[in-house]
């Protein structure tokens, strides 16, 4: 039925089901979205946003971003309408699902189009830094395929809706795995142009990216850190490869902002960050986690999960035991 989970017969098939049913209807929004993924590297959705009209530390999650999107149903309804929706499912092998179907399956795409530079916007109200002070710069760190891929140059745009007259921010890519594209440009050693978000990146090491553009003033230093999924907590060989990086980023004192898919990554990596003395300010759900539901690959039968769904905010080191939440301030 979700078409993401395979059996070797049906009698295998029947034996899972009484486990299987409690995830088969979001499994099958996987695989709905899994297919309409496409319109996003057409170029098709998502479509230009429009600049904020609530502050931002007003707009509290998805439902707050979508009321202030006016035009967001006539978009959606072109979508639906138009030429690659329907070669999409002209060539799909499968039946085109009702119209309120996809329609939702684009709106997820939508959040999971955005979820990254809101996320980042919202580690900066986090640490009371104000991109219309000054001119910003974030590091994206441990950067991947997942951000950089088919990546344009103009995908982090929705800051500049979120803090209209801002300074300007860049935003630095930086990870082994960093793919070629347009993204795929030194960082700027001058400051962002006034009002943009301008996009770079540097393949390789964080720490070696450090020592190389930071301490040589060939880039900025960052006002922001942002690792997407880091993965640290995963297994020893990944913690011993992002060790470097996790000392620097504590012993420069720099404001971090973490994010995981699940609770149980959360408590996982907050064990380690403990263990390294890290000063955990706060965690917490993120209310701009993507509303894409993905499948947990290493064990397919189980609930889907989200894109950034928590975050961890981190600043310096600490002896201390971690505080609660609430003592993350919001900087507005």
């Amino acid at each position: 039925r979700c078409q993401n989970v395979y059996y070797c017969g049906a009698a295998c098939q029947r034996a899972n089901w009484p486990l299987h049913k409690k995830f088969c209807k979001k499994l099958k929004l996987v695989a709905l979205d899994r297919l309409v993924e496409w319109l996003v590297f057409t170029g098709e959705t998502p479509s230009p946003t429009e600049t904020w009209t609530k502050p931002a530390r007003d707009v509290e999650g998805w439902e707050d971003w979508f009321s202030m999107q006016e035009q967001l149903e006539e978009k959606l309804g072109a979508v639906l309408a138009g030429r690659y929706m329907t070669l999409l499912w002209a060539n799909a092998g499968k039946p085109r699902p009702e119209d309120g179907e996809l329609r939702e399956s684009v709106r997820r795409l939508v959040t999971d189009f955005h979820s990254r530079p809101l996320t980042i916007g919202l580690g900066l109200r986090l640490f009371g830094i104000d991109p219309l002070a000054k001119v910003l710069t974030v590091h994206v760190v441990g950067a991947s395929h997942v951000e950089t891929l088919n990546t344009r140059l103009t995908d982090y745009d929705e800051l500049t809706q979120m803090f209209p007259g801002h300074r300007g921010v860049e935003v630095v890519m930086v990870g082994v795995d960093v793919v070629d594209g347009p993204v795929m440009r030194p960082p700027l050693a001058a400051p962002a142009p006034r009002g943009r978000v301008y996009l770079s990146s540097y393949k390789g090491l964080y720490h070696d990216f450090w020592e190389s553009h930071v301490e040589t003033k060939l880039a900025a230093r960052p006002d922001l850190v942002v690792g997407f999924h880091p993965g640290f907590h995963a297994c020893p060989d990944l913690l011993a490869g992002w060790l470097p990086t996790l000392l620097l980023l504590r012993d420069y004192c720099l404001p971090v902002l973490f994010t995981v898919y699940s609770e149980q990554e959360l408590k996982s990596s907050l064990q380690v960050l403990v263990e390294l003395e890290t000063h955990i300010m706060g965690y917490a759900a993120n209310p701009f986690a993507s509303l894409r539901p993905e499948q947990v690959y290493s064990s397919p039968n189980k609930a889907p999960v989200y894109c950034s769904s928590y975050y961890i905010a981190l600043l310096g080191p600490v002896a201390s035991a971690v505080p609660a939440v609430e003592e993350l301030e919001d900087g507005d």
